[in-house]
């Protein structure tokens, strides 16, 4: 059995699709496991397998000692979660928040080693395709746009190789579009932030695509701004529902208090390497639901998750998990930006794992879903693109400009 590129991501795109409660459709979590495990094998066949694709181009010189790293770190977690009181294997083997948030990590080297990303490009717009079908007829559950949310995160990634590939580009517009009144009507508030942020930032690196400089400015300045919508998000969300009209952002709506939450309730200690993959924090927030309001529609005080994947880090596995985590995707959004290539798709990919990068500071938790498998995919192809040969433009005698792969004009001496 050899590994497929399409059959690994339709794999990981069936799973986050049908993850949803067990004790109430009992029947997509069966089904979340089957993908889940098939994705695995595939992962596994990529790496370890006879038959599976050998890579063939050797990784970049931080790979190895960085992977080694961060599976010494999943060990430790995996060790601490053992001595965990309200430790659950069911909960370590299939849940998407737990130990399998991880696996996304190692789409780098799938990434890094493909050349040719059109059957990628195809699945995306069969999953944004499906993205409008679950739009309009979503599955039932607990979480009723969750399925099309799943899909819509192949939105963006589409949107990128639509510069190169016209025949998407109308397709790609009028999903962007979509986004705004599926974020309404889902109230997945962030699809709008991510839009917008995106854009922004394509349009002005875009601008200063020459000076490295001017690039470090926006992004220090888009960082700037994130940090102040944070701090101050209950006016931001007041004045976006003032002036768009479009969503109903309750007043308590707000990312800052899990900040405080979080902070407050782990000790140094755990800030630097956290409590595990299965650790959890005390909120006093839904104690107060509880106890005061006998609202017991979310989670419990002692909770599994938190909103913002900056925290879901902090509490898993620290600084050092957060560090890890991000390490590869810094790495290949600082080479797409600010090294010289002459990649437009790989400068195109950096700003969206810019974007992804900023979100995580709001939402963006870590897990085993499509849409990190989809970033980490695509930081490794970004960086490959960042290190193939360069090609130097010619102008021949009647002025056409002819782009000659830099080996072959070396080899034929026109080189200058």
């Amino acid at each position: 059995m050899r590994f497929s590129l399409q059959v690994f991501f339709f794999c990981v795109l069936s799973a986050s699709i049908f993850f949803d409660d067990p004790h109430l459709y009992y029947y997509k979590r069966v089904i979340y496991v089957i993908f889940m495990g098939i994705s695995l094998w595939q992962l596994y066949l990529f790496n370890f397998g006879k038959s599976s694709v050998k890579t063939h181009i050797p990784m970049p010189g931080f790979y190895k000692t960085y992977i080694n790293i961060f599976i010494c770190f999943i060990l430790y977690n995996l060790v601490v979660d053992c001595f965990n009181p309200a430790f659950s294997l069911i909960t370590q083997l299939n849940h998407p928040l737990a130990a399998l948030a991880v696996v996304p990590v190692f789409a780098f080297k799938i990434g890094y080693q493909t050349s040719d990303l059109s059957k990628f490009i195809r699945l995306l717009f069969v999953t944004c395709l499906l993205f409008g079908f679950l739009f309009l007829f979503p599955i039932a559950g607990k979480n009723v746009h969750a399925q099309a949310l799943a899909c819509y995160y192949a939105v963006i990634p589409l949107f990128l190789f639509s510069f190169e590939k016209k025949e998407y580009r109308l397709f790609c517009i009028f999903l962007l579009i979509l986004g705004f009144g599926f974020s309404q009507v889902s109230e997945s508030r962030t699809i709008i932030l991510r839009i917008l942020l995106f854009t922004g930032l394509l349009v002005s690196l875009s601008m200063v695509k020459k000076w490295s400089f001017l690039k470090g400015l926006v992004v220090l300045t888009t960082a700037f701004f994130i940090v102040q919508f944070l701090t101050n998000l209950e006016t931001y969300l007041e004045l976006f529902k003032n002036y768009t009209g479009t969503i109903n952002f309750d007043d308590e709506d707000t990312r800052t208090f899990l900040y405080k939450e979080v902070f407050g309730d782990m000790k140094p200690h755990e800030l630097i390497l956290g409590r595990g993959f299965q650790g959890t924090y005390f909120s006093n927030y839904f104690l107060w639901l509880q106890t005061n309001n006998h609202d017991f529609s979310g989670d419990h005080y002692y909770r599994f998750s938190v909103e913002v994947g900056f925290l879901q880090f902090l509490v898993k596995g620290g600084f050092v998990y957060f560090g890890l985590y991000v390490t590869p995707l810094i790495v290949s959004c600082y080479r797409g930006l600010f090294t010289r290539h002459n990649s437009r798709i790989a400068f195109l990919i950096s700003i969206y794992i810019l974007t992804e990068l900023f979100i995580i500071f709001i939402e963006n938790i870590p897990a085993y879903h499509f849409q990190f498998f989809i970033i980490f995919f695509l930081a490794g192809f970004a960086y490959r693109k960042t290190q193939e040969p360069g090609k130097l433009v010619l102008k021949n005698k009647i002025g056409i400009h002819e782009d000659f792969d830099h080996n072959t004009l070396i080899q034929s001496g026109a080189v200058y």
